[in-house]
């Protein structure tokens, strides 16, 4: 089964212009509590490979489908939290059942994260991924479930999931988050953040993808001293570096960034050095290089320290989502998600990724 985000390739492969304003934060999102490291995961609510509905599908072409059981989220809390040292979900729903069923759900979620030190932050796919990229929920549907969510699940934080950049003003997200934020206050988390993409007005802050500039090198001697290529040596490093501070010097939001457990294909580059973008496919996608994880981490640490930023230096999160498609894809039976809802030690194609963010977020705890 061959998975290829296109879209999203094109969006993180795109150079990016630092912004001007070097003057430190002040204000912060009401969402956010200063001092908090994030050490956060995105899992799908129902903890099964992706089946489409209301995500490569629209709502009315595909039935509602299966549950998750109590003990498959127990046990995906308890790996997440302490094989993997994470301390906060963004569990991931788009409308893969009815929205009666997802309190349920979330509820469990809810229990179970607090057994194991987790906060959970509801997470909706507001739009879908079809060829008609039609909504998943009415104004009125959404804000309901905002509601009962920040009631019952966490009274801080409600996540807007999207790793397309479809949120400029006037469009249909934009005014459906407008609506959203005027129902509940300044709750909304944006998941999937693009480099270069600017915070949409109704958002409190946001978690970045960094993946093309986390991949690019076929060693890391390559990612961490860039040679030139095409005209530049802004790869790697350099890229990392350059998205970082636009956040640092150009928001007054908080930020967090992606660390990868899926890289590119380095058996085949299209480059000999491996700079440029070989596409993403979920059948030959390779883990990142060994210590590439904890390359990423010493130096942003190292810019937010240089950059006197530290009050913004809020943590990191990683994409199950992505890794669950890759560990379907490859194929592993059972997959990533198959593993930890059924209480086994992953130890798949991508396990040592998975170690190795779990020893960068152990520094953080």
């Amino acid at each position: 089964m061959k998975i290829v985000y296109n879209l999203l390739i094109v969006i993180a492969c795109f150079e990016i212009t630092g912004c001007n304003d070097h003057s430190p934060s002040t204000t912060f999102g009401k969402a956010w509590a200063i001092g908090d490291f994030e050490r956060s995961y995105w899992i799908d609510i129902d903890l099964r490979h992706n089946n489409g509905r209301g995500y490569w599908q629209n709502i009315n072409d595909r039935s509602p489908d299966s549950l998750p059981t109590a003990t498959e989220i127990e046990n995906s809390c308890k790996a997440l939290s302490t094989t993997y040292n994470g301390n906060k979900l963004y569990v991931t729903y788009h409308r893969q059942f009815e929205l009666e069923d997802a309190k349920k759900v979330f509820s469990l979620w809810k229990k179970y994260g607090n057994q194991y030190g987790l906060t959970i932050v509801p997470t909706v796919v507001l739009q879908s991924y079809a060829k008609e990229e039609k909504l998943n929920f009415s104004d009125e549907e959404i804000i309901m479930f905002t509601k009962w969510c920040l009631e019952n699940i966490d009274a801080n934080e409600f996540g807007i999931y999207d790793v397309y950049v479809r949120h400029a003003e006037g469009s249909v997200q934009d005014i459906q988050m407008a609506a959203i934020n005027q129902a509940v206050g300044n709750k909304l988390i944006r998941v999937g953040l693009q480099p270069g993409e600017k915070i949409n007005q109704h958002i409190a802050g946001g978690v970045e993808d960094t993946w093309t500039a986390e991949c690019q090198g076929i060693t890391n001697e390559l990612w961490e001293h860039p040679v030139t290529v095409h005209g530049t040596n802004k790869y790697g490093r350099l890229l990392l570096e350059e998205w970082i501070l636009e956040r640092i010097n150009g928001e007054n939001k908080r930020v967090v960034f992606n660390k990868i457990p899926v890289a590119w294909d380095y058996d085949e580059p299209v480059d000999s050095f491996g700079y440029v973008c070989p596409g993403d496919d979920a059948l030959i996608n390779d883990p990142p290089l060994k210590g590439r994880i904890e390359l990423c981490d010493q130096y942003i640490a190292q810019w937010y320290k240089e950059n006197n930023a530290m009050e913004k230096f809020y943590g990191y999160s990683c994409d199950l989502h992505i890794l669950e498609a890759n560990s379907y894809g490859k194929p592993e039976r059972p997959s990533f998600y198959q593993q930890i809802k059924s209480n086994q030690e992953y130890k798949g194609y991508f396990s040592d990724a998975m170690l190795e963010i779990a020893g960068v977020y152990a520094k953080y705890k």
